[in-house]
């Protein structure tokens, strides 16, 4: 019964975690509508990887770090700079777009095409070290009310439990924006710029918590 607490802790913390617009899930999107459901299911496969590792390293770091003050601020201003970077690539990418339109889309999407989707799920996941700190917190968080999630399996059925319930979100949106014509949707006509307007919000959103909170 602890087992099944806390797959699903982890399924339902993931769900709410990846629901709203975000980095990964609007690239699944992106994906899925460019390049097919193959494509976007191979991009998630290499989400999921990154995903379940990066809970265990925020386990491992809810156990020994303490919540050290210094340790949290270095991920804040890692995080900043990544953010910032993915927020410029975005913004120009999408201008460079806009101005292509009437181009043939394989020629707008030609050089993505040939990247594997897999390899491009680690990576971009990889950079997205915000949910590190959150699953930190949860971890401790679940600790204080006798609910373990430190050692072996319990680190693993968690783990598995949150990698479950992002790949749930990834697939909600997937099925619901690939039925949308790419002429009448909004958000598929702008989601370069979706995606920039998504990580500046985080950029500063970190800017506040280093130098301003």
């Amino acid at each position: 019964m602890d087992y099944l607490q806390l797959i699903l802790i982890g399924i339902f913390t993931a769900i709410i975690g990846s629901s709203i617009p975000g980095l990964l899930n609007m690239t699944v999107v992106k994906i899925g509508k460019q390049e097919g459901y193959k494509s976007a299911y191979t991009f998630m496969a290499g989400t999921a990887v990154t995903i379940a590792l990066q809970v265990y390293i925020a386990i491992f770091l809810a156990k020994f770090i303490n919540f050290n003050e210094d340790v949290t601020k270095i991920f804040r201003e890692v995080g900043l700079t990544v953010f910032v970077l993915i927020t410029i690539y975005f913004l120009i990418f999408a201008q460079k777009r806009d101005k292509k339109k009437k181009q043939k889309k394989l020629e707008q999407i030609g050089e993505v095409k040939q990247k594997n989707k897999f390899i491009y799920g680690l990576l971009l996941s990889a950079i997205n070290v915000f949910p590190i700190p959150f699953y930190v917190f949860l971890s401790a968080t679940l600790v204080s009310y006798n609910i373990s999630v430190f050692g072996q399996p319990n680190s693993s059925i968690f783990a598995l439990g949150v990698t479950i319930g992002s790949m749930i979100i990834f697939g909600l949106y997937l099925k619901f924006f690939n039925n949308k014509s790419e002429d009448n949707s909004f958000i598929l006509k702008n989601i370069n710029y979706i995606i920039g307007g998504i990580t500046s919000v985080v950029s500063l959103l970190t800017v506040y918590q280093i130098f301003i909170k």
